[in-house]
């Protein structure tokens, strides 16, 4: 349940895109996606039992014949999920690299709505709302170029450089993963696609160099920031609650304790168990005394 609603899968089945552009798309497939990234919480999480931040760069998956062959992996014997080992496949690894999240990006596979999700979800940061002094007209382009070159010229922009400079190269090593989650080298207008970038991590004044996505997956699974972000995720599914600033010192707290066990799944389950925002929240009953 907890990846179910963090990721929203169920929002897959309702997808449309272009069916010119997508032909390969279809109800099954978005089906195929939604299972895969189950069965990756399953494994990662409670069969191998690995930290949460490894969800990032896990070099696993599963895949149905139709998945995979969606993915260019070789289709395996069977109809249903399969299990890949992806130590050997180079662009593959790690939930950022399963369609259940690259669809997230709409049909243009959009660096704005990805690089939301790795600021919010990830790096448990964000970006206001822009003032209304601040001219938001769309940054002019032209047809033919690529999601890179249009997000570099937002991020040029004086007027949307401040905020989208913030998480729009986030998304610069996705690039080579379309619409629907399919890699490509090229895009349709035979642009050579580019996986290379920089990330700045929240509270640190220096951004770090990637030069393919495999990197980004493994500078992510390796942040403390990530696995701060992951603890606050899961404690928010836990507590059934928003999370806010009132509560941090107790997160913090929690995270700790949860790194000391290994930073998996049952250990922040555990330290969240121990915490104060369960030991001491108030009860109606206590409220009445």
């Amino acid at each position: 349940e907890f990846a179910n609603e963090w990721m929203n899968l169920n929002r897959l089945v309702n997808m449309s895109p272009n069916v010119k552009r997508f032909p390969g798309w279809s109800h099954d497939l978005a089906l195929d996606m939604k299972s895969e990234s189950l069965a990756f919480f399953e494994e990662v999480i409670w069969k191998q039992k690995r930290p949460l931040a490894e969800l990032l760069n896990a070099n696993v998956t599963f895949a149905t014949p139709r998945l995979a062959k969606h993915y260019g992996l070789e289709p395996l014997k069977g109809n249903g999920l399969a299990k890949y080992d992806l130590s050997a496949v180079q662009e593959r690894g790690g939930l950022l690299t399963q369609g259940s999240v690259l669809t997230i990006g709409g049909d243009e596979a959009s660096m704005v709505t990805r690089g939301l999700f790795v600021l919010h979800d990830l790096l448990r940061s964000g970006v206001k709302d822009p003032p209304p002094c601040v001219d938001t007209t769309p940054v002019p382009t032209r047809p033919g170029l690529t999601q890179r070159s249009i997000a570099e010229d937002r991020v040029a922009n004086k007027s949307c450089g401040g905020c989208h400079g913030k998480f729009e190269p986030l998304a610069y090593g996705l690039e080579k993963f379309d619409g629907i989650g399919a890699f490509h080298e090229k895009d349709g207008h035979g642009n050579k696609l580019r996986e290379d970038g920089q990330i700045l991590f929240p509270g640190t004044a220096k951004p770090v160099q990637y030069n393919t996505s495999a990197e980004l997956m493994n500078l992510l699974a390796g942040s403390d920031r990530v696995s701060q972000s992951l603890t606050w995720k899961v404690a928010q599914f836990a507590l059934g609650r928003p999370l806010g600033q009132p509560d941090a010192l107790a997160l913090d707290k929690i995270h700790q304790e949860a790194q000391k066990g290994g930073g998996t799944y049952v250990s922040v389950i555990r330290a969240i168990v121990k915490s104060d925002l369960v030991q001491k929240t108030k009860t109606e009953s206590d409220d009445e005394k």
